[in-house]
């Protein structure tokens, strides 16, 4: 399979959309208003609570009343896009039989300036191998296109019932708190983050420390800004058979600044430890699939809704999840 590499591809338009106010708006608020105590409050928060127990697909329900105003791409239910999403998985990456296309380099995962931004033994390990021979130990794939379907389900947190959070606490590009801001951050050159109250812990590294981290101390022993990755990770980590790297992608799936940086450079390399870059390649495929996935071209909703009931059977085993 032949990825083009266009550096403008890779990204989503946030500054040229026909959402730019809004968009702009959720942004500078999340810059200002996250830091490593309103993580920490979250996460005590969230993990105490068992809001409701409730079928997947009744939250799904729900999903359809929200719009995301981070994204710069459409303004579409989410419900939809879950679907787009899933399917797009499918014929990015999957064959008729669930296993990973045979051909999917890994280089042709990355544009060339990000490739370029990747240290050396990266460079050099990723060049030997196709995701699947990188991922040789995973046999079954089809928790990959369920995975898609459900990974914006944190959503909900936006919902009265499940805390009425504001838009910036729930959606958009996720990255370290309590951790030097990166310019490949959306909206970097706006300098919102600078009226952040860890603002004090940006400007604080050294050969040890990055921030409020250890250097290299891994993305699982850092805080990840508070929003629906995390509060779905924590949700399907109790709650399914998702296997550990179908959880991870939920729990970084918009850690773009990562996986897909605004300015072609691979940010937070301090933080990374081995498992994220043995992670990353998965991370950009899952990306590629989410980013093209903004089409209208579906199957007839009755089929798809058959199509992913058998997979959350499969991995989602329990009906009733504590949401």
């Amino acid at each position: 399979m032949n990825i083009i590499h266009d550096e403008f591809k890779e990204l989503r338009n946030y500054v040229n959309s026909q959402f730019q106010d809004r968009v702009e708006r959720t942004y500078k608020l999340m810059h200002e208003n996250q830091s490593l105590e309103f993580v920490l409050q979250q996460k005590d928060k969230y993990n105490q609570l068992a809001i409701a127990e409730l079928d997947i697909n009744q939250v799904f329900e729900l999903l359809e009343t929200i719009i995301d105003e981070s994204d710069p791409d459409n303004d579409l239910p989410q419900i939809i896009h879950a679907y787009q999403s899933a399917e797009s998985i499918y014929q990015f990456a999957l064959d008729s039989e669930n296993n990973l296309h045979d051909n999917l380099s890994i280089r042709e995962l990355f544009s060339l300036a990000t490739w370029n931004s990747l240290p050396n033994k990266w460079q050099d390990l990723y060049s030997q191998h196709t995701l699947k021979s990188w991922y040789s130990q995973i046999n079954d794939w089809s928790w990959l296109p369920l995975v898609a379907f459900i990974h914006d389900l944190g959503k909900i947190m936006l919902l009265p019932k499940f805390g009425g959070l504001p838009q910036w606490a729930v959606v958009g590009d996720t990255y370290p708190v309590g951790a030097p801001f990166a310019n490949s951050n959306v909206f970097y050159q706006n300098k919102f983050y600078q009226s952040s109250s860890d603002f004090t812990l940006y400007q604080q590294q050294d050969e040890q420390q990055f921030g409020a981290y250890q250097r290299h101390c891994g993305f699982d022993s850092a805080h990840m800004t508070w929003g629906h990755d995390e509060y779905l990770y924590q949700v399907m980590l109790k709650g399914s058979q998702i296997c550990s790297e179908g959880l991870y992608l939920l729990r970084y799936h918009s850690f773009y600044p990562w996986h897909t940086p605004q300015t072609g450079v691979i940010a937070y390399q301090e933080l990374a430890n081995d498992y994220d870059w043995h992670m990353l390649p998965l991370l950009k495929a899952f990306q590629k699939a989410d980013l093209y996935s903004k089409s209208p071209v579906l199957p007839p909703l009755a089929e798809l809704k058959i199509k992913y009931q058998i997979l959350l059977d499969k991995f989602i085993t329990n009906k009733l999840i504590s949401w």
